[in-house]
């Protein structure tokens, strides 16, 4: 029998959140930060910086959350009034903590500056019986507040700036909320698979989604499908133990499309496989521009298996560095099976690698036909004395930037396969 967890919500201050012209990553960190300790959380706001409509999602906060963490709005200038907000909402009058104006001084004193601005002086401020939680970064220190009305009310402020809001949390916040926290402990894995539909792959292990501890949940994003499976005990190994019996039950079923967990990634899985087998590659791109070379040379250690990258645009570069006859090109086109096999078979040889792999296709929004559409690639790929190629349709309705990525995605996966 669990004891009741605690629930906290995420609101997010910025006008700029609003408009889209700053990514809200705060938010994914929080949440993921609260489920690994037990801590629910159902409802994330986001608000302008405007002190009513800041009293406007605090009131309900209020009443849903036992903590309410806040990010952004910390700032020295007249826009930055969360906290201002804050204690407005609780009818509260902070005071200047002079020590901390001094610090605040020091730090621009180290950075180089004859004085602080007169503006960051309302930094300093805060009620007597709320805790700072220190920036090391920044200037604007967030706060500890337990609510005096309600001391089972905790509220959690920090900067919207990522790198000062990550350290804050993790240097004070957390161990905080760790001892506060009433002893149930979540554990996620996720599954990665490629080279499967959501609907196919939710088909195969749909028995899994009745469970409630552990839940098993399929998400689906570009060019892969991920099955979360998450469980709630006491410590961190009984909910682990709850977990992996039902991820080997659905790695049964559905193993030959698996390719890693949680952060790890296709080109990772290839460049293991790659160093195993002590082979090479080497890889010719039309359509995808580089991005598959891109991806495979982001892992640490890929010049011990990359042999050679070339993008091959233009069918001048398919015939002078690849070897593709002229007349090939002219009776099959660029995008075709024909030349897909000899732009990888060339790359091989150039290269005196194990395996050539060749991108050629359609990327869009222009230049496709009746026969030969939008989103249509071709793939090569050379390994020994053979020699096959794939042709698939990612679809005219994609946009160039994904049928780009599916194109690589289909690439490395392929690579995994064959390798």
């Amino acid at each position: 029998m669990f004891v009741l967890a605690l629930t906290a919500e995420i609101i997010s201050i910025g006008t700029e959140l609003l408009l889209g012209q700053t990514v809200n990553t705060n938010t994914c960190f929080l949440a993921e930060e609260l489920q690994s300790l037990g801590i629910e959380s159902y409802f994330q706001t986001t608000v302008g910086d405007n002190t009513e409509r800041i009293h406007e999602v605090l009131e309900p906060a209020l009443q849903r959350a036992d903590i309410i963490i806040i990010t952004g709005g910390l700032g020295p200038t007249p826009d930055d009034l969360t906290h201002e907000a804050i204690y407005k909402f609780f009818k509260t009058k902070p005071s200047l903590d002079k020590n901390y104006l001094k610090q605040i001084k020091n730090k621009f004193y180290l950075r180089g500056y004859e004085k602080m601005p007169p503006m960051n002086k309302k930094q300093a401020y805060k009620p007597k019986n709320v805790k700072w939680i220190p920036n090391k970064f920044g200037t604007a220190n967030g706060i500890i507040w337990r609510w005096q009305k309600n001391p089972d009310k905790t509220i959690l402020t920090f900067p919207g700036v990522p790198k000062e809001m990550y350290q804050m949390w993790n240097d004070a916040a957390k161990p905080y909320l760790r001892k506060i926290s009433k002893g149930n402990i979540f554990y996620s894995t996720t599954l990665k698979f490629t080279g499967i539909g959501e609907s196919a792959l939710a088909e195969k292990v749909k028995k899994y989604f009745d469970l409630k501890n552990p839940a098993v949940a399929p998400y689906a994003s570009t060019g892969e499908v991920k099955i979360r499976v998450t469980a709630k005990a006491r410590t961190n190994k009984m909910a682990k133990d709850l977990v992996l019996p039902v991820v080997k039950n659905i790695l049964e079923k559905t193993g030959k499309y698996f390719f890693g967990f949680n952060d790890e990634t296709l080109e990772e899985l290839v460049a293991k496989k790659l160093l195993s087998k002590k082979k090479t590659i080497a890889v010719a791109e039309s359509c995808t521009g580089g991005l598959l070379s891109k991806r495979l040379t982001d892992i640490s250690g890929s010049s011990k298996y990359i042999k050679l990258n070339l993008v091959t645009y233009s069918n001048e570069a398919k015939e002078k560095l690849l070897g593709v006859p002229g007349e090939v090109l002219k009776k099959h086109g660029a995008v075709s099976s024909k030349v897909a096999a000899l732009m990888a078979n060339g790359v091989k040889k150039l290269s005196n690698c194990d395996i050539g792999i060749s991108i050629t296709g359609i990327a869009g929004p222009s230049g496709g036909s009746k026969e030969k559409p939008i989103g249509l690639v071709y793939f090569g790929l050379a390994k020994g004395n053979n020699i096959k190629t794939q042709k698939i349709l990612f679809g005219s309705n994609s946009s160039r930037k994904e049928i780009k990525f599916l194109a690589t995605q289909f690439a490395l996966n392929w690579l995994r396969k064959e390798i």
